[in-house]
């Protein structure tokens, strides 16, 4: 809560705003940023929202529904053909009657869903009729294994392995909920690799970049099951119909065939996305989805856990971002613009991109930092204003203030804001008063100048130009009447003129830059004087110094040139004594005319060299000092001092100073004036070794009519003193009786700071 008083132009200025607060603000944004990143990180890495994202994708998968595929059959062991060949499990060689039926009618591949891991005696029949048609069998894999191993991989038994298209597996993954939503398509261990079943048929080859002699059981490429439908999907028909020949060759021919068990009982069911709660799905249906989804370009990739969590960071720090940028408004609609964004594109991913990248933890993060934030801002906010109500409240204001009430007791926000706002209300209409009953006319506006405050001396005058003065009139006719251009809303922070109007008023036009707290320029405030008696005034005083130059100096010249001329017969003793009281009287008159023009006169801005005022000052004396014997020493620097300034005053100032040198000097004396400069300033330092002053004599030296113990005219020191302050200087005195005095003066240069 720093403030900086600048009087600079009578002004005050306070600093930008409260740097506490920024501080404050950004840091709690940065805490609350580390906390709402670590938070989506866990969310991301824990699966925290794995419920919630299995909701959406279950949702996502029911709007996706699709017709079922031409070119994929399922041959089902189903109840009847359990009831027409048998119980389970059935001998090979029907097994081998089954792939005998499907090889006359070629079918592409054949994907047999049932594990052949014993050997038996019908396995060469059933290896001879897999020969004839491209058949995919299962393995068995056995976790954890036998023997403290991690796993056991049995192959089919003997000639079936060496026989099938393919050994492939058929593990399925379960979420936490028990439902089956994906697979890997290639799993391995010990050095072996094996591609999913239907993913084999498909013609999914293994990727040579999986290290597969890593330890334990592996399982890469996951893939989501996109289920197009329920159980029944696909096209189906019964092991025995197909056994019997009930089904015709041309119905099979060119199909991807998958055989498996699809009747109760069995345990080859599971639940899925698409079954609901109170139905499964066979293993042979899942599998058909999958191949269905291989082969038509449906298959669904989960998102990595980078992945997921650059989304939701990402989406994270936009919001963050937002808090530092937008308002409480703006950030809300942020917020809901990207909870749309974040579930809109994550559907549109998995529906046209085949991507699922879970929102669950990115819409958990945008929710509970939402709230975090507006409870730590509001926090930080409330301790701010509780800090500058009381400051505002023990704050001096200087203005007037009503009595204040015993009772009462600043403890709460509601009382602080209340007596901030009675302040406010008072300090208005201390304004208000103040600029109404204001002498001259005075206009606040704003860049533009368009006028919101005026008082009625302001309202006056520009109705006596015939103007609009009031609240939202434009002020700038209103100065070109007067003569004056308008004010350039990026020109200079303050300035004024003289004018004077077609009635031959004279008016002083200032004006300044309007500044907020945070130093931003906002408007101007104008100020008109009818400084019209004043510059009559001013007319009066010249002409009285008029007076003074020539009417009264004229009859001591006069007084002076009959002395010298016609004087013979006057006593030597009573003519000297006229010229002496004459002299002076001529020496009072300039002296009093130069100190009111160095007093009244704008100072020039010309550079003056003040080794050449020195030695002017000295020439100009040189009579005076040869009468009384006195020796005036000059010493000036080789390069000149240089000072913005008027001459001619200067020089009168300075002859003041050496003449009374020379006057009060003992006659055959020594008056030293030494020059010198440095960097920003000049000194003049002029020394005599005449009679000194008391200290009596020193206290009204630069006194008007103040003069030592011999006789003079006491305005030569006053002009002085006047010049040399005038030009921003200081002069200094050191005497002593009988020691004689030094005058040290200091100047600025031109070029000083």
């Amino acid at each position: 809560m720093e403030r900086a008083a600048n009087t600079k132009g009578g002004r005050q200025k306070v600093s930008n705003g409260n740097p506490a607060v920024p501080r404050r603000l950004y840091a709690e944004w940065l805490a609350v940023a580390i906390v709402a990143s670590l938070l989506v990180a866990t969310l991301v890495w824990a699966r925290v929202t794995v419920r919630l994202d299995n909701i959406l994708y279950d949702r996502a998968l029911e709007a996706d529904r699709r017709t079922p595929p031409d070119d994929i059959l399922i041959v089902a062991i189903d109840s009847a053909s359990l009831r027409q060949i048998g119980a389970w499990p059935w001998p090979r060689s029907v097994h081998a009657q089954l792939l005998d039926r499907l090889a006359a009618a070629k079918p592409k591949a054949v994907g047999y869903d049932v594990l052949f891991v014993e050997p038996t005696e019908q396995d060469a029949a059933l290896a001879s009729a897999m020969r004839r048609v491209p058949t995919y069998l299962p393995l068995l894999v056995d976790v954890p294994g036998t023997n403290g191993a991690p796993f056991d991989a049995i192959d089919p038994a003997g000639d079936l392995k060496a026989a099938a298209a393919g050994i492939a597996h058929v593990n399925v993954g379960f979420d936490g909920d028990r439902v089956i939503r994906q697979v890997n398509l290639e799993e391995g261990g010990g050095g072996q690799s094996w591609i999913q079943l239907a993913a084999a048929m498909a013609g999914t080859k293994p990727d040579p970049a999986i290290d597969t002699k890593r330890p334990g059981l592996w399982q890469e490429r996951p893939v989501l099951i996109p289920y197009g439908g329920g159980a029944g999907h696909f096209q189906t028909v019964s092991f025995t119909d197909v056994l019997s020949g009930n089904i015709p060759a041309e119905f099979l021919h060119g199909r991807y065939i998958l055989v498996g068990a699809t009747a109760n009982g069995m345990g080859d069911s599971y639940p899925t996305p698409s079954t609901g709660d109170t139905s499964q799905m066979s293993g042979v249906e899942i599998q058909a989805h999958l191949l269905d989804a291989l082969l038509h370009g449906h298959v669904i990739t989960p998102a990595s856990p980078i992945v997921q969590l650059a989304v939701a960071l990402a989406a994270l720090w936009i919001m963050l971002l937002g808090f530092l940028r937008l308002g409480p408004s703006a950030t809300g609609y942020l917020l809901l613009g990207l909870l749309i964004a974040i579930l809109g594109g994550s559907l549109a991913l998995l529906h046209w991109g085949r991507l699922w990248v879970p929102p669950g933890a990115t819409l958990m993060g945008l929710l509970f930092v939402y709230p975090l934030w507006g409870w730590r801002r509001l926090h930080t906010l409330s301790l701010y204003m509780t800090e500058e109500l009381r400051v505002l409240e023990h704050e001096r204001d200087d203005l007037p203030q009503a009595a204040a009430v015993a009772s009462r007791e600043v403890t709460t926000q509601a009382a602080l804001l209340r007596g901030a706002i009675d302040r406010l209300r008072d300090l208005r209409r201390f304004l208000a008063d103040a600029i109404t009953h204001l002498p001259d006319a005075l206009f606040v506006t704003d860049l533009e100048g368009r006028i919101s405050l005026s008082n009625d001396e302001a309202r006056t005058l520009a109705e006596r130009l015939g103007l609009d003065g009031g609240r939202g009139a434009a002020v700038g006719p209103l100065l070109e009447t007067l003569g004056a251009a308008p004010i350039d809303a990026d020109g200079p922070s303050e300035g004024g003129i003289d004018l004077r109007d077609d009635q031959e008023r004279s008016y002083e036009l200032r004006w300044v830059a309007q500044h907020d707290a945070a130093d931003r320029r906002i408007g101007w405030i104008v100020r008109i004087a009818d400084t019209t008696r004043l510059k009559q005034a001013e007319r009066g005083r010249e002409e009285a110094l008029e007076l003074l130059s020539h009417d009264m100096r004229a009859p001591q010249s006069a007084i002076l040139t009959m002395i010298t001329q016609e004087g013979a017969g006057m006593p030597t003793d009573l003519a000297a004594r006229i010229a002496r009281q004459a002299r002076r009287t001529l020496d009072l008159a300039e002296n009093f005319v130069q100190l009111a023009r160095a007093e009244a006169k704008p100072i020039d801005e010309d550079e003056v060299d003040l080794a050449d005022v020195l030695i002017d000052s000295a020439d100009a004396l040189w009579t005076q000092s040869r009468a009384r014997g006195v020796v005036v020493d000059l010493e000036t620097p080789d390069e000149p001092p240089l000072l913005p300034g008027d001459r001619q005053l200067l020089t009168r100032a300075v002859t003041n100073l050496l003449s009374n040198a020379i006057k009060y000097s003992d006659e055959g004396g020594r008056v030293s004036c030494v020059l010198t400069h440095c960097t920003e300033k000049a000194r003049l330092v002029i020394t005599d070794k005449g009679v000194g002053m008391t200290e009596a004599e020193q206290g009204r030296l630069f006194q008007r009519f103040a003069r030592g113990r011999r006789e003079g005219v006491g305005l030569g020191l006053a002009l002085v003193d006047t010049v040399v302050r005038r030009h921003g200087g200081t002069i200094a005195c050191e005497t002593a009786p009988g020691e004689g005095t030094r005058f040290t003066i200091d100047l600025p240069l031109a070029n000083a700071a």
